[in-house]
């Protein structure tokens, strides 16, 4: 346990505040030189954005070889969190994610994760030479959305390749499920196992009761957490948490600095040492309402026509999950003339909603510790008005379009990333091993990947979402054309 105490300060934010009163002359970088020059950028924005903009200058300490003040406010953030130390990040989770894999895994280690993992993770797969042993999810055939692995299959997986280095664990989903992680991080450990965590949409946990069980209390090696998400501070901002000596920090500090910039925002850092004090003092009150707000919303969703909302119950009782974030609410369409893609538009400009995500049957809300009695009342309002324009009883849905699984892995993703280019059409692909991932956007989890083999249902699944106006991520516009190995060039 931690000494609250201590977590009073904010020794980052209290450096700062100092520095910025001392009116410094400067001849460092940034160029605007605290705001000496005037934009359109102030016509939105104070010109204190300017003013506070500075990078590292002298008595603010160096992120890449913290000494001073921002390795208190990590430290900080590690005691309050339980983990050995903390690594502040700037380029969110997703440079975490990256970090996790350079530090624990070289080229052709084995690492053993669910195939409905982030991007990021695979980009860690590629840029580490890994090679993934993918555990294949469930997927919800009524909503369509990829449920957790349950502790069987994560058994069964570690059982099968006692040649794994480590495990990389989802805590939770996007959508907000999570499996039984003590239990996996202590059949893991025991195998001798590294246990990585994708905490990007948990740093809540951390900070409320309420909430299921984080990675640094199951006993995890190392997690990436994005507190900007859940958790208060400002977008990109998250930490890196490590436990532990199963991963050198030498390894740790020397992935951290080949992937983090020299020219940190300051501006970013601060809302990490101030939202870690909100958080300690605050978060349990600020997740329970959020907890309640969610659970009023589902209350009063659940009696729109056209609408279903699930929540923890679903998830357990009819998904498998372990456990659940009831700060999160996935409501399911049915019976509406419109696909959740289409209500996610509708809801920004017609109702100047923005919602967290929408796939074709579902869309997702989050309630978080900045979450309104008044946010709730708004969204109600607004499917009440969806649901008398778009509402049809007689609706009769074509079997949900989901995959029945994920392609087949022929090469590992570093050789496929690698290897001789060669683009064609996407209904020419069929046989042929991807160079690129595909993805809808958000929540970023590929269709493909680079290694795996395109199959007549992979290409129907990218047309359907094409049909369907989907934000579709790849490296040709619209994904018509693709990226594979050329097999034919030596």
């Amino acid at each position: 346990m931690f000494d609250r105490d201590e977590q009073k300060k904010t020794p980052y934010l209290k450096a700062y505040a100092k520095y910025l009163k001392e009116h410094t002359t400067v001849f460092d970088v940034p160029g605007h030189h605290q705001g000496h020059i005037k934009t359109d950028f102030d016509k939105i924005f104070t010109h204190i954005v300017y003013q506070n903009d500075v990078n590292c200058p002298r008595g603010m300490d160096n992120i890449a070889h913290p000494t001073g003040v921002i390795k208190e406010a990590q430290d900080l953030f590690a005691k309050a969190c339980g983990a050995d130390y903390c690594k502040f990040l700037i380029n969110g989770s997703t440079s975490g994610n990256l970090i996790m894999f350079l530090s624990a895994l070289q080229a052709n280690d084995k690492v053993i994760l669910p195939r409905n993992c982030h991007k990021s993770v695979i980009n860690g797969l590629i840029l580490s030479g890994a090679v993934p042993i993918f555990i294949m999810p469930e997927i919800d055939k009524r909503t369509e959305i990829v449920n957790q692995i349950s502790f069987d299959e994560w058994k069964k997986a570690i059982d099968e390749n006692p040649d794994a280095k480590a495990i990389f664990i989802i805590n939770p989903t996007y959508f907000g499920a999570t499996c039984d992680l003590k239990r996996i991080v202590e059949y893991a450990h025991l195998h001798d196992k590294i246990v990585l965590v994708d905490e990007a949409h948990g740093s809540h946990f951390y900070f409320s009761n309420l909430m299921p069980s984080s990675a640094m209390e199951a006993g995890a090696d190392m997690s990436t957490l994005s507190i900007h998400k859940t958790g208060g501070s400002l977008t990109q901002s998250s930490v890196l948490l490590v436990k532990g000596d199963r991963v050198p920090k030498y390894y740790v500090n020397k992935s951290f600095n080949l992937l983090t910039t020299t020219s940190p925002s300051s501006i970013l850092i601060a809302s990490l040492d101030a939202a870690r004090k909100y958080l300690v003092f605050n978060g349990e009150e600020k997740i329970k309402e959020a907890v309640e707000l969610a659970k009023l919303a589902k209350e009063q969703i659940d009696k729109i026509p056209g609408f279903i909302a699930h929540s923890k119950d679903y998830f357990v009782n009819e998904c498998g999950s372990f456990s659940y974030d009831e700060t999160k609410l996935c409501v399911e369409i049915d019976k509406l003339k419109i696909t959740g893609f289409e209500l996610y538009k509708l809801l920004k400009d017609k109702y100047r909603i923005q919602i967290e995500l929408a796939e074709t049957y579902v869309f997702l809300l989050l309630f978080t510790i900045g979450s309104t009695k008044e946010d709730v009342d708004v969204i109600v309002n607004a499917l009440k008005d969806i649901s008398s324009k778009y509402y049809d009883e007689s609706i009769v849905y074509e079997n949900h379009h989901y995959m029945s699984g994920f392609p087949e892995m022929k090469i590992r993703p570093r050789n496929a990333y690698h290897g001789p280019l060669k683009v064609c059409k996407l209904k020419d692909a069929i046989g042929k091993i991807s160079k690129e991932m595909i993805m809808i956007y958000p929540p970023g989890i590929p269709v493909i990947i680079p290694g795996e083999v395109f199959t007549k249902e992979v290409i129907q699944e990218i047309n359907y979402y094409l049909k369907k106006k989907a934000t579709i991520l790849s490296d040709w516009d619209g994904a018509n054309e693709v990226s594979v190995v050329d097999e034919d060039e030596d």
